[in-house]
C-alpha cells in the first residue's frame, strides 16, 4: 500500500485541540492580561477626566463634587442633566453613564478626599481640591 503524505484527520483534531489550548494559555502567561488591563484603567481614567473638564467648561469652572461632599453628589451630578449652578436643570451633562470598573479591583465605587489615592479602598478616588480623578487600587496606578 502506498502511503501519500499529509496529516490524517486524527493528527489535525490533536494539532486543531493543542493550537486552540495555547491561543487561550500564552496570553495569560505572558502578562498580556496584565497589560490589557492597564490599557483599560488608562482608558478609563482618560475617558472620565475629560468628561469632569467637560462639565468645569459647562459651569464656570466648578468641580462635580465641592469639598465635604460625598460621592453622591459627584455621580448625581455627572450623571444627570444641570443647570450651571450644577443644581438639577436641563442646560448641561449628562456626563457619565455610569462609573466605570477599575479592571485591577472590579470596584466602581469612588472615594472623595481623604487618605491618598492608591489605598484600595475604591475603585477611584476624586480630590475635591484639585480636581484629580485617579485609581485607588495601588500607589502605582494613582500615577496614571
Amino acid at each position: 500500500m502506498i502511503r501519500r503524505g499529509g496529516f490524517t484527520l486524527t493528527e489535525f483534531v490533536l494539532f486543531a485541540l493543542l493550537l486552540s489550548v495555547l491561543v487561550v494559555v500564552v496570553p495569560n502567561v505572558s502578562g498580556a492580561g496584565r497589560e490589557n488591563r492597564s490599557l483599560d484603567l488608562a482608558t478609563y481614567l482618560l475617558g472620565v477626566r475629560s468628561k469632569i473638564e467637560l462639565y468645569k467648561v459647562h459651569h464656570n469652572g466648578q468641580l462635580p463634587t465641592l469639598t465635604g461632599e460625598n460621592f453622591t453628589s459627584f455621580l448625581h451630578r455627572m450623571a444627570t442633566k444641570t443647570n450651571v449652578d450644577g443644581d438639577p436643570g436641563v442646560d448641561f451633562g449628562p456626563y457619565l453613564q455610569c462609573l466605570p470598573i477599575n479592571p485591577f479591583n472590579d470596584s466602581a465605587r469612588i472615594r472623595i478626599d481623604g487618605t491618598a489615592a492608591g489605598a484600595n479602598l475604591a475603585g477611584w478616588r476624586f480630590d475635591t481640591r484639585t480636581g484629580a480623578f485617579q485609581a485607588d487600587d495601588s500607589p502605582g496606578h494613582a500615577m496614571f
